[in-house]
């Protein structure tokens, strides 16, 4: 059984491709994420009073599960700081470097609560970064954790899609 009593925000930080924002938008229903922001061009359009909205093609892809989820835009990752500072969330980067927690450690530590970065302060917002540079440099920075994805083979990465689903699939399970 899932748990999904977890205040987890997934951040989209210039996530070019639509269609991978809508089957994002698709994983967090499904496993019951129901906030989302969209940083800097992910997703966005501006519509004829020149309000900021979602991009009419993301519904291709999200077939309906828009309307599940609270969406925030912001338009930068300074923004995306400073709207975790005001919230009381803690920022964890989904990205590969040197100081990265393997996610497995990650979940394991916090099924025991020995270490709970998710349990501190009011929740946390987790950012997958652009498909060819990842997470912004700031927000790296600003991080409480950085964590990735185990990997197996010899390929170094995974589409945005399928790292966001197991990622959540694994934070369902704490």
């Amino acid at each position: 059984m899932f748990r999904r009593n977890l205040n987890i925000y997934i951040a989209l930080e210039n996530i070019r491709s639509l269609f991978n924002i809508g089957a994002v938008f698709r994983t967090c229903s499904f496993f019951g994420f129901t906030h989302v922001i969209l940083v800097g061009y992910s997703g966005k359009t501006k519509n004829t009073k020149n309000k900021t909205i979602l991009n009419k093609e993301i519904l291709k892809s999200s077939l309906g599960s828009e309307k599940d989820l609270q969406i925030t835009f912001l338009e930068t990752a300074n923004d995306l700081v400073k709207f975790c500072k005001e919230n009381g969330l803690n920022l964890i980067s989904i990205e590969q470097g040197l100081t990265s927690i393997e996610l497995t450690e990650f979940i394991e530590l916090n099924k025991s609560k020995k270490k709970s970065i998710l349990g501190e302060g009011k929740g946390a917002v987790l950012v997958f970064g652009n498909e060819v540079s990842g997470v912004s440099d700031i927000v790296l920075k600003h991080s409480k954790a950085t964590l990735e994805i185990p990997r197996l083979g010899k390929h170094n990465s995974l589409n945005i899609t399928t790292a966001c689903g197991i990622v959540l699939y694994e934070l369902s399970r704490i």
